[in-house]
């Protein structure tokens, strides 16, 4: 059965759980819990571990919150970064999610979750279980508004990457993209509980750690396959993607280069042998015609990639004559690629995002 407890509950459930994991290592002979207060500064307990082989001992920092999201995470290891003693710095919560286990591994810190699951590392004990599903209560199961399905939170994501410097509050945002008010609020909060938000008084907000929620982005966003058709064209890359900035721009901008065709335009670092494109449904058999493409079913020069919705069509770029697709739709898709899609996917960021 799933439970909910208060932050004090909580915090004394860590004890016990910390405790009862230590006494466990063979070589322990005892746990000396102090409870922390303005004097002793860091988090909601200090732990000293005593050993039955050695005089030495072990002082563990644990930080306890009743929610391990990742802005508690991410505030953990600031406030722990501060400290330049021997201690062992340890996060704990009902429930340590993998994304958050990773960046706590990754800066050399410890957690232990109370769901059963645990990374300690300090000069002498080294335990790690993982595995254990999530035993508590979460006040509301969060959406994931990443998926190809939410194309207005996808719209007003867009909107805020378009602009990635712009101070937006939920009105203006939501009167910017046409979307309501209460879809903008919960997309806000699903962008700070994940520590990609930046907040200002009064009331103002913009994203940050943009890189780490377009990668994020990208796991969600290619999940769902994708309605994508291989050609041949007897021109060469450079040909067929000028015939078709010539063909887009008398056709209403139905067709956009994408992919490793649109990064090429940002930021030129990767060789590529395939002309990558979107177009718009009604526009495909005129488009296959005009530009004489022989369909295949490999080893083809062309692929066409026919938008899901509206969205990857969103602020769309002419950059030397050519109509291409936002950098933020280019690096969701050259994350989506295999080969070298990631290199050149952060070359793109680091020019589109670089002060962010």
């Amino acid at each position: 059965m799933k439970q909910n407890f208060v932050q004090e509950q909580y915090v004394q459930l860590a004890k016990e759980q910390f405790c009862q994991i230590m006494k466990n290592v063979p070589f322990v002979s005892d746990v000396e819990i102090i409870r922390t207060g303005l004097q002793r500064g860091f988090g909601e307990f200090h732990a000293v571990v005593h050993y039955e082989d050695s005089d030495e001992t072990q002082r563990f920092c644990v930080d306890v919150k009743s929610n391990g999201e990742k802005r508690f995470v991410n505030l953990f290891m600031l406030m722990a970064s501060q400290h330049l003693d021997d201690s062992c710095y340890v996060f704990m919560a009902p429930y340590v999610s993998q994304n958050s286990e990773e960046s706590i591994r990754q800066k050399g810190y410890s957690y232990i979750d109370l769901s059963g699951n645990c990374y300690i590392r300090s000069k002498r004990i080294f335990i790690h279980f993982k595995g254990y599903e999530n035993k508590y209560i979460e006040k509301k199961a969060k959406k994931n508004y990443f998926g190809k399905a939410s194309g207005a939170a996808s719209a007003v994501f867009r909107t805020m990457l378009n602009d990635p410097k712009q101070i937006w509050q939920v009105k203006t945002l939501a009167d910017e993209t046409g979307k309501a008010i209460g879809t903008v609020s919960n997309v806000k909060s699903f962008l700070k509980d994940r520590d990609w938000l930046e907040e200002s008084a009064p009331g103002g907000f913009r994203l940050k750690h943009i890189k780490e929620m377009l990668y994020t982005w990208a796991k969600d966003y290619h999940k769902k396959d994708e309605r994508k058709f291989e050609f041949y064209s007897l021109d060469s890359v450079a040909q067929i993607e000028q015939k078709i900035s010539t063909w887009s721009f008398k056709h209403d901008k139905s067709a956009l280069l994408g992919g490793f065709s649109a990064a090429a335009r940002y930021a030129p670092t990767v060789r590529y042998q395939k002309v990558e494109v979107y177009v718009e449904q009604q526009a495909l058999q005129e488009f296959i015609v005009d530009m004489n493409l022989t369909p295949v079913s490999s080893g083809g020069n062309v692929v066409i990639t026919i938008p899901h919705d509206e969205t990857p069509y969103m602020f769309y770029r002419e950059i030397n004559d050519s109509l291409v697709t936002s950098s933020a739709q280019t690096v969701l898709d050259l994350l989506g690629n295999a080969g070298r899609g990631e290199e050149a996917a952060a070359a793109v960021i680091l020019r589109e995002y670089k002060e962010q």
